[in-house]
C-alpha cells in the first residue's frame, strides 16, 4: 500500500511540474456557454411542450372532444375539469425557455432562432388562451425586471399579438442571412417548413375569430392566400408540423409501453360512442384503424367496434354494454405497443385545406371550397395510411354541399388526438352538433374553458381578480371571447 501511494505521489508531482502539461475538467461534449449553443434551449422547450401537448391530448383533449371516453375514474368526463395547473405551468415553462431563446438569439443576431422562438411561443400561447381565456401574455417572463405579478391580457389583444408575431416570423424567414438551426425536433432545421408552419398557424388563429372579428379573420386569411410567394403554407403531408418520437425511452411516445405508461391506464380509455356513431354513419374506414374490435366479438369471430358513452358515473360506466370486454380500445398496437408510430401532431396539411375550404365557403377567398375540402379529406386518409374508398367523397354525409357542417365534420375527424383542437373548433362552430353532455355530467351545458390555477388567486390576486371580473367569472362554463 505504501509503495502504491509513493508511486502515485511521484507521478502527480511529475505531472504538476511539467510546464506544458494542460489539463481541464471540462467535458468537451458538453456546452459550457449557452450563448454558443442555442439549440439546447430549442430542444428542451420543444421536447417539454410537445410531450405535454401529447399527454394532454390523450387524457383530456380526446375526452373533451368526445373522441374517447373513460370506463373508470370518469370524473373528468363528467366535467370535473378543475384548473389543470400542471398543463398551465408546463406551457409557461416552455414559453419561458422560448423567450430566453429569443433574447439570446437577438443578442447574437441569430435570425432563424428568433423566428422559430416566436412561432413556438405563439403555438403555446394559443393553447393557453384558447383553454383559459384571458391570460398573462405581454408581461410574461419579466422576473429579471422584478415583475412577479404579470397582468392578464384580453384574449382579443393576445390574438392580435400572436398574429403579429407569426407575421414577423414569416418575414424573418423570408429574408437573408439566416442561420442554420440545430436541435430541432420538429423540422430538423428546415427553415422552409418552419415558415410554412408559421403561416398555416396564422390561418388557424385567424379563422378562430370568425364569429367575433370576421373582418380581421377574412383580411388575414385572404392576404395569406393571395400571396403564396410571401406567405407560403403547407402544401402536402410532407409539410406537416409533427414530431416523430424515437424507439426507446426517454424519447419514445409518452403514451406507450416503452415510456412505461401502464397498459391498465391505457385501457381505461375507450373510443367514444359518439365518435363510433359518426364514423359508422359515414361508412368511414378510418374507424377500423382508430379502434380495435371488442374482445368478445373478436373471440367469436364476428369483430365489431363498440364505443363507450361519455359522461357516465363510475360503476355504471364500468359495466356499460357489458363492460370491459364489450367495449373497443383505441388501436392498441399502433397507439400503445409501438413506441414511435403515433406522432405528435401540432398541425396537419389537411387542417390547412379545411381552413381554406371554410374561407372559400364564407366568400373570403376566391378558391374552390369543394376542391379544398376534398383535398383535405384525401390528405387525412393518406396521413393515417387508410385507403380512401372510391365512392367516399360522393357518399351521403360526405359529399360536399357547401355547408359549414359538412366541412366541420371532416375537420373534426382530422383533429383527432391533436391537443384540444377538436374541442376548441366545436366551441367555435357548434359542430359536430352531436357532441353533448353525458347523462351523469355535472352541467347540462358543455363547458368552455379550464379554471385558472388556484395559486394565481393567491400569488397574483389583483390581476387575477380583474381578469375574472372581466370575463364573467372563473367557471368552466364561462365562454371565451371567440366562442360561438
Amino acid at each position: 500500500m505504501k509503495k502504491i501511494f509513493f508511486i502515485a505521489t511521484v507521478l502527480a508531482a511529475t505531472l504538476w511540474s511539467c510546464d506544458k502539461f494542460d489539463v481541464s475538467n471540462d467535458n468537451p461534449d458538453v456546452a459550457l456557454n449557452i450563448n454558443q449553443n442555442p439549440e439546447l434551449l430549442l430542444t428542451n422547450l420543444q421536447r417539454q411542450a410537445i410531450r405535454n401537448a401529447v399527454g394532454g391530448s390523450w387524457s383530456e383533449g380526446n375526452l373533451m372532444g368526445q373522441y374517447g371516453a373513460r370506463i373508470v375514474f370518469t370524473s373528468f368526463d363528467l366535467f370535473d375539469w378543475g384548473d389543470e395547473s400542471g398543463a398551465w405551468n408546463s406551457y409557461y415553462y416552455s414559453i419561458r425557455d422560448a423567450k430566453e431563446l429569443e433574447k439570446l438569439a437577438n443578442e447574437n443576431d441569430l435570425k432563424s432562432y428568433i423566428a422559430v422562438s416566436k412561432i413556438m411561443q405563439s403555438w403555446a400561447f394559443s393553447i393557453l388562451t384558447d383553454m383559459w381565456g384571458d391570460i398573462p401574455y405581454s408581461e410574461v417572463n419579466q422576473a429579471s425586471e422584478e415583475n412577479y405579478t404579470p397582468m392578464y391580457d384580453t384574449q382579443e389583444d393576445i390574438y392580435s399579438g400572436m398574429l403579429a408575431e407569426l407575421a414577423e416570423a414569416n418575414a424573418i424567414l423570408g429574408g437573408s442571412d439566416l442561420t442554420q438551426i440545430k436541435g430541432d425536433l420538429l423540422f430538423d432545421g428546415d427553415l422552409d417548413l418552419w415558415r410554412k408552419f408559421a403561416n398555416s398557424l396564422r390561418l388557424r388563429l385567424a379563422l378562430r375569430l370568425s364569429e367575433v372579428a370576421p373582418s380581421t379573420a377574412s383580411s388575414v386569411i385572404s392576404a395569406i392566400y393571395a400571396n403564396p410567394a410571401q406567405n407560403p403554407i403547407m402544401e402536402s403531408n410532407d409539410d406537416n408540423a409533427v414530431q416523430t418520437f424515437l424507439a426507446s425511452n426517454p424519447d419514445a411516445h409518452p403514451v406507450t409501453e416503452e415510456s412505461v405508461y401502464r397498459v391498465g391506464s391505457y385501457n381505461e380509455y375507450r373510443i367514444s360512442e359518439h365518435f363510433v356513431t359518426l364514423l359508422e354513419g359515414l361508412n368511414d374506414p378510418r374507424l377500423e384503424f382508430f379502434a380495435d374490435p371488442t374482445a368478445t366479438s373478436a373471440e367469436a369471430g364476428t369483430p365489431e367496434i363498440v364505443g363507450m358513452l361519455n359522461g357516465v358515473v363510475d360503476g355504471p360506466a364500468y359495466t356499460y354494454k357489458g363492460g370491459d370486454a364489450y367495449l373497443s380500445k383505441f388501436n392498441i398496437d399502433y397507439f400503445y405497443y409501438q413506441p414511435n408510430t403515433n406522432q405528435a401532431r401540432l398541425m396537419l396539411y389537411s387542417e390547412v385545406q379545411f381552413i381554406l375550404a371554410e374561407a372559400a365557403q364564407r366568400g373570403w377567398i376566391s378558391g374552390n371550397a369543394q376542391s379544398f375540402y376534398e383535398t383535405g379529406v384525401t390528405a387525412n386518409f393518406e396521413y393515417w395510411g387508410v385507403e380512401l374508398p372510391a365512392d367516399y367523397l360522393t357518399s351521403a354525409g360526405v359529399a360536399f354541399d357547401n355547408s359549414l357542417e359538412t366541412i366541420m365534420t371532416q375537420k373534426y375527424i382530422n383533429l383527432f388526438y391533436t391537443d384540444y383542437q377538436g374541442f376548441i373548433e366545436y366551441k367555435r362552430t357548434g359542430f359536430p352538433s352531436t357532441i353533448a353532455p353525458g347523462p351523469d355530467a355535472f352541467y347540462d351545458v358543455y363547458p368552455s374553458r379550464f379554471e385558472y390555477p388556484s395559486n394565481e388567486e393567491s400569488l397574483n390576486n389583483a390581476n387575477y381578480t380583474e381578469a375574472v371580473n372581466r370575463i364573467g367569472g372563473d367557471k368552466i362554463t364561462t365562454k371565451v371571447w371567440w366562442e360561438n
